[in-house]
């Protein structure tokens, strides 16, 4: 086994030992060569109609009508070129793709109000996800066929403490820096290979129009997975406990500004910030990804989903994908996390179609289709990942240069609880404000 430097908590390395292995030995490396986010439901009318159309089974068309909820637009073209292949090969069954800006919100009253899906994602590693497997609203899937299709380093990591297993993992992803090589040539600047030489590099373009660094901070999610990540990088350059921090500042024995790491990774987000282009707060993701492929950004910060859309906008675009630039005197690290997980509702109707489509889409053929159009990683034996811009991200995998995403340590809830205060520093530009906040919040999530 590969062994990472600077060891977190047990349960912490154990998965990001695991998280190595499989990548290193499932042949999921692949050198080679290389969405617009209008969803499913648009297509075919409103969405909020559609997910009630789609609630019950077949209607008056004969067939099994299994509807998926999913809560990834990028990923909308990707499950709707396999579902296309597998509506050829099973026409008794239809599944319905329903897509919405709330989706993990619609899923939660769906399923306390037991209007249940038959399908939908979720991410295996969050605790938030552990708390549906143990409600018992997830159809246990442990000793399906079809997990042998998995990877079993991937499908051992994703078994709960009683080792049971509620999800297919279908992908990983990762995070990290998208560079327009175009601008970097044309401005003759170097790939920066430090975090003081991304900053350079920002000061360098700053009076550019095209020279910002994109935010998107009308999407908050997108605030603390980048906080996550910077404080997983530093955390992974330091000797102290992610986990251990966060809980004494629950309790009332640390304070968020005694801790070097909490306060560092505030002040390089509002560093970065500053950098931001006119608009960040107007910004959504789509926005920003459709701005970087129109050449109106040299770099912004988001996961390997982001990729479908620079594609489909612009798929002559020259661009790079390096991880979060470390400081100096400090190794760059790139996060990993179980980015895809399908699940079947306790009271879904159409279980058994539902299932049908779990050993469609885990074939290693189907997956192939799936991975090559989302760009994530796959999960899947077999399939290779051939994306020429990720090559760096390929190459730090096989030498282990990797860890799991420090906010699957969290709480329930924290991460989206403390995404308004992050968003609430980048506009105010209050780190102390922010500070406070983190310690004011923490300790309701660890009572």
């Amino acid at each position: 086994m590969v062994e990472l430097t600077n060891g977190r908590k047990d349960g912490f390395m154990k998965k990001a030992g695991i998280m190595i292995v499989l990548l290193l030995t499932a042949g999921l490396l692949g050198c080679g060569n290389a969405a617009d986010m209008e969803t499913a439901g648009d297509r075919n009318g409103n969405t909020e109609a559609m997910a009630a159309e789609t609630a019950d089974s077949g209607g008056s068309t004969g067939k099994v009508h299994v509807e998926f909820l999913q809560g990834k637009p990028e990923s909308v073209d990707a499950y709707e070129k396999v579902i296309n292949l597998f509506e050829q090969e099973n026409q008794d069954i239809d599944v319905e793709q329903v897509n919405l800006p709330d989706t993990y919100t619609v899923l939660t009253t769906r399923l306390s109000s037991e209007e249940y899906p038959d399908l939908f994602n979720h991410f295996p590693l969050r605790p938030d996800f552990e708390v549906l497997a143990q409600s018992g609203q997830i159809l246990e899937l442990t000793g399906d066929d079809y997990l042998n299709h998995v990877n079993p380093s991937i499908l051992e990591m994703s078994k709960t403490e009683e080792g049971k297993i509620y999800a297919l993992p279908l992908t990983i992803n990762t995070m990290g820096v998208y560079l327009n090589k175009e601008l970097l040539d044309t401005y003759g600047l170097p790939i920066p290979e430090t975090y003081e030489e991304l900053i350079a590099l920002l000061e360098k373009t700053a009076d550019k129009e095209d020279g910002k660094f994109l935010f998107a901070c009308k999407d908050t999610w997108t605030l603390w997975q980048m906080m996550d990540r910077l404080l997983g990088q530093l955390y992974m350059n330091s000797e102290n406990d992610f986990a251990a921090d966060f809980a004494a500042i629950g309790s009332g024995k640390k304070r968020a500004e005694d801790i070097p790491e909490i306060v560092r990774a505030a002040q390089q987000m509002l560093e970065l910030f500053s950098f931001s282009q006119d608009d960040p707060f107007g910004t959504s993701f789509p926005q920003m990804c459709d701005d970087f492929a129109n050449g109106r950004g040299i770099a912004f910060f988001q996961g390997t989903w982001a990729y479908p859309n620079i594609k489909k906008v612009n798929p002559d675009l020259e661009f790079l994908f390096i991880p979060m630039p470390a400081e100096e005197g400090q190794k760059s690290y790139l996060s990993m996390n179980i980015d895809i997980g399908l699940c079947i509702p306790e009271g879904s109707k159409n279980i058994d179609g539902a299932k049908e489509f779990l050993e469609f889409i885990s074939a290693p053929e189907n997956a192939q289709v799936f991975n090559d159009a989302d760009g994530s990683m796959s999960c899947i034996t077999g399939v290779k990942n051939t994306i020429s811009e990720f090559e760096d991200a390929y190459q730090m995998i096989d030498r282990g240069d990797v860890y799991e995403m420090m906010s699957n340590m969290w709480p329930v809830n924290y991460n989206t609880t403390l995404m308004d205060y992050i968003s609430a520093m980048l506009l105010n530009e209050d780190l102390e404000g922010y500070l406070k906040d983190v310690n004011m919040i923490t300790p309701d999530f660890y009572k």
